[in-house]
């Protein structure tokens, strides 16, 4: 049962939940921000904030930075 436990706990951290992607604007300004979503979601799309512009656009999600 032991051996059980430790073998489930390593799979998660192996693969984990949550990953760090990185936001683009799609205003054409080149401003990104850097959020976190769960691995079995698609391609997240958000309407945030431009300071560039000054007001909301659309973000697309450009790539994977890192693992949570």
């Amino acid at each position: 049962m032991l051996l059980s436990a430790v073998s489930s706990c390593n799979s998660l951290l192996l693969n984990p939940r949550t990953i760090l992607v990185k936001m683009v604007s799609q205003a054409g300004t080149g401003f990104s921000f850097n959020t976190k979503r769960s691995r079995l979601r698609e391609k997240l799309t958000l309407l945030h904030y431009d300071p560039v512009v000054k007001t909301k656009v659309l973000f697309v999600e450009q790539k994977k930075i890192r693992s949570l």
